[in-house]
């Protein structure tokens, strides 16, 4: 049973990491951060093997295996929150990155910027008050949770640039401390 149970995640790993593709091809600015060696196909790989680390998601809806939809927009960004935040973890803890890594957190700081960008226009629109409430529950506003994450992410962002500064410092330190 074991060995069906892991087949099966395997394949919704798959389904996955395929629609998390489709979603992201849909942004250009995702789009432009794929000039070097690395392919849209590994990092959306990387992403699904990275949100079943822990087994599966209890807040990831069935995938159905033949769908060629793409993912709404809150679940892509939620895909890239749980891979950003375990990188941001390997990264403090282990101190090196590869270059799909890099681009996971790249694309997760893509993405909810473009988020809280669409966002923010819906919210500053001279509509209505009955149109915006409509609007809302039509999906075109972030949930206050979806919110939330990009908060959470444009910190790991500024957490993470902080960190690779003062190591970039250190780094550059080193050559002047050895002359004393």
């Amino acid at each position: 049973m074991t060995l069906i149970r892991s087949l099966g995640q395997q394949w919704t790993k798959a389904t996955l990491a395929h629609r998390l593709n489709l979603s992201l091809l849909q942004s250009t600015n995702v789009q432009q951060l794929f000039a070097g060696a690395t392919s849209l196909s590994t990092v959306t790989h990387s992403v699904a093997a990275l949100v079943f680390t822990q087994g599966q998601p209890i807040w990831l809806p069935p995938m159905d295996n033949t769908s060629e939809q793409v993912l709404s927009s809150e679940l892509t960004l939620h895909c890239l929150f749980e891979a950003s935040r375990l990188l941001f973890v390997k990264e403090l803890d282990q101190g090196q990155l590869t270059q799909s890594e890099h681009l996971i957190l790249a694309i997760a700081n893509q993405w909810s910027t473009e988020l809280q960008e669409k966002d923010s226009d819906n919210t500053n629109s001279q509509l209505p008050a009955d149109k915006v409430q409509n609007k809302h529950r039509g999906g075109a506003m972030l949930s206050d949770h979806s919110r939330q994450l990009c908060n959470l992410l444009k910190t790991i962002n500024t957490q993470l640039e902080a960190v690779r500064s003062q190591q970039r410092q250190a780094n550059r330190n080193m050559g002047l401390n050895q002359s004393v």
